[in-house]
């Protein structure tokens, strides 16, 4: 009985090492909202209406969640520094895309048409920040090319891919391919598969690589292409562990879209971290619009789905316009290290993010509901001189 008994305050006292003193555990990528604001059913009983202490108790324990998670892992923000990643931290709209693109390539001139697919883009949702070329299946896999040789087998060649990738730049556009590590019995290269990537996409002059089925891409790509001198942005598919988050300056966002936006965990950690949702197969996109603009983050426009046409609609391709547009121009805000989710507001259904730089703040506001809402949404403490704007319509704001 006494060994019984110690046994059970030995597991007890390791549970309480390994666990993370929290009343708002992460779910996976997203961190849940106050309860309080969850919606109830008739027999749950009367709600809790949230209050003023409520949110700042919210708030102060994601800040000590954020501090004490950054300690546990020894987060190293040093790679979000590198003048090679800035541009990261404004590339809010990226679409997949295959190289049997028609708009991307026209076989009967046997060239690349990068500007007619970038017309069409800008003349539909005012255009992309970076584009993630997929240049793998569903070819791979009917010979024994590899992933890397898919690219090199390209035509014109590493020359006039290269040259494609020039046109992108040239456009403002970065450049991404992808990396398969289960890419199997296909031919294995020379080098070990960092130093191989690394090697490619320099020859190239790419900006990163989106890693396919990977939660987190290894440190070893990083430091491979580091020591190529071609650093690269890695974007993995899955969330990568909290450690990685110092080496992986990018995500994918594959969410839940509840009611009431949660908070992207990877952009919480580290509000320079973008993170592209990514929703495939939806033909409705106002969840991914809404959650990217509340969290200051961006969106995976994909409509060629390995073949499989998914056209964004004319109402998500304004909204994407009116989004992009406004998270390109406060691009500096949606990086504050001050950021506040869940700013209170007066209305249901209406959800809004503070970002604080200097004396001047944004707010990214969303409307969850199916109607419109009008009237007061937030009390602010006036200061005189100060102007206040609504950027979504083209107007200023009279206290």
């Amino acid at each position: 009985m006494i060994r019984t008994s110690l046994l059970g305050a030995l597991l007890a006292i390791a549970l309480g090492l390994s666990a993370q003193d929290t009343m708002f555990a992460p779910r996976e990528q997203q961190i849940p909202p106050p309860g309080c604001m969850n919606l109830h059913n008739a027999w749950d009983g009367p709600p809790n209406p949230c209050s003023p202490f409520t949110h700042e108790r919210w708030l102060a324990d994601l800040n000590h969640w954020r501090t004490e998670r950054r300690i546990r892992i020894a987060y190293d923000p040093s790679r979000y520094d590198m003048p090679a990643f800035k541009w990261t931290q404004s590339s809010f709209m990226q679409p997949q895309m295959m190289v049997h693109d028609r708009y991307f390539y026209d076989p009967a001139a046997g060239r690349y048409t990068v500007d007619r697919y970038l017309g069409d883009l800008e003349k539909r949702y005012n255009g992309i920040d970076a584009v993630l070329i997929w240049s793998t299946y569903p070819n791979m896999g009917i010979d024994d090319r590899n992933q890397l040789e898919m690219v090199k087998s390209m035509p014109g060649g590493v020359e006039c891919v290269r040259q494609m990738v020039a046109d992108f730049h040239r456009r403002g556009v970065r450049v991404l391919f992808p990396m398969m590590m289960w890419d199997e019995g296909t031919h294995q290269p020379s080098q070990p598969w960092p130093q191989a990537i690394a090697e490619l996409m320099k020859q190239i002059d790419a900006d990163g690589i989106n890693g396919d089925t990977q939660d987190g891409v290894p440190l070893g790509f990083s430091l491979a292409a580091d020591q190529v001198g071609h650093p690269l942005a890695f974007e993995p598919e899955g969330g990568p562990s909290d450690e990685a988050l110092a080496w992986n300056v990018m995500t994918w966002g594959q969410y839940a879209f509840p009611f009431i936006p949660m908070v992207d965990r990877y952009k919480w950690l580290e509000t320079r971290h973008m993170v592209n949702i990514s929703d495939r197969w939806a033909t409705d996109h106002t969840n991914d619009l809404q959650f990217a603009f509340f969290n200051g983050a961006g969106w995976e426009s994909w409509e060629n789905i390995w073949g499989i046409w998914n056209g964004i609609n004319p109402r998500d391709a304004e909204a994407t316009r009116r989004i992009a547009t406004i998270e390109r121009g406060v691009a500096p805000f949606l990086v504050s290290a001050d950021w506040e989710p869940l700013y209170p507001m007066h209305n249901f259904g209406v959800y809004a993010s503070r970002w604080p730089v200097g004396d001047q703040t944004v707010w990214t506001i969303v409307n969850r509901t199916d109607y419109d809402i009008d009237g007061r949404q937030m009390d602010l403490k006036t200061t005189p001189g100060m102007r206040y704007f609504d950027l979504y319509h083209g107007v200023e704001l009279k206290p």
